[in-house]
């Protein structure tokens, strides 16, 4: 299948773009070549992708439909995205170090995974729907930026006490550096997870005419938004150490993961 291809294609783009960087740690030299190099490598590791879910059927006539390797793809695309345009403006490139081979990893799985991974989870049936989607994708993806931030301070962190300073320390950002651009992710992640939040309660009334808040999405949702919440609120008081930050943003990645996919891959398994 062709989608399959592209998908081992694109995790291949991913990992050459790894090789690129560890090549660029190794020699400085020409930083500006090394960069274009890497961004060209992600480019085509995102562009295999997109024409993966595109040949998978991610947009339909009324709208975008999510089956977990869309969901999957486009999510990776996002996240590629978010990394490329960080290592142009702020100079991350260590951070693809961990990411990049992470998003690989899916990559290579999806063409692998029983059929059960093509069923229909959502398709979106109005542009309010759509919305919805898109925005609660792209919550997700920062939100996904801001646990690999938080995982880089966690480890710079516990290396920095050790006094262990391994080659993957050594790529990372300050310790500064990285809360902030932890910080900076949070902040989007509470305006896109917020809106996400809003226009999917509009779709339930106007798909059911009342507010399923019971629904385990909308919890899990809100309470990963509300742990956002606290913690910014938190970070402008200077009231947390980083440690306990970083421990904050990956406990709220993990019940907005289980939000999106904990249930559906349970119903699957089952």
């Amino acid at each position: 299948m062709i989608s399959h291809l592209l998908f081992i294609s694109a995790a291949i783009f991913s990992l050459l773009a790894t090789w690129q960087i560890v090549l660029a740690m190794r020699s400085p030299e020409q930083p500006s070549r090394h960069q274009r190099n890497i961004s060209l490598s992600v480019g085509m590791s995102i562009l295999c992708t997109l024409f993966a879910i595109l040949e998978h059927g991610f947009i339909g006539a009324t709208g975008l439909i999510l089956t977990l390797t869309t969901v999957a793809g486009f999510t990776t695309i996002l996240v590629q995205n978010l990394y490329l345009i960080g290592m142009w403006q702020h100079g991350v490139r260590g951070l693809g170090l961990l990411l990049l081979p992470l998003t690989a990893l899916p990559l290579l799985i999806l063409p692998f995974l029983p059929h059960t991974q093509s069923e229909l989870w959502i398709e979106a049936s109005s542009f309010l729907a759509t919305g919805h989607l898109l925005l609660s994708l792209a919550g997700y993806a920062m939100l996904t930026m801001a646990a690999l931030y938080a995982c880089m301070q966690l480890m710079l962190d516990h290396a920095l006490k050790q006094k262990k300073l391994g080659f993957l320390v050594q790529a990372m950002p300050s310790l500064m550096d990285i809360g902030n651009h932890l910080f900076a992710h949070v902040r989007w992640s509470i305006w896109l997870l917020g809106l996400s939040i809003l226009t999917g309660l509009f779709w339930q009334w106007l798909e059911m005419a009342h507010f399923a808040l019971l629904n385990h999405k909308v919890l899990l949702s809100l309470f990963a938004w509300a742990v956002l919440l606290v913690l910014f609120h938190f970070r402008k008081k200077a009231a947390w150490h980083h440690q306990r930050a970083s421990k904050m943003v990956l406990f709220a990645y993990i019940s907005l993961m289980l939000a999106y996919f904990g249930v559906k891959l349970i119903q699957n398994l089952i």
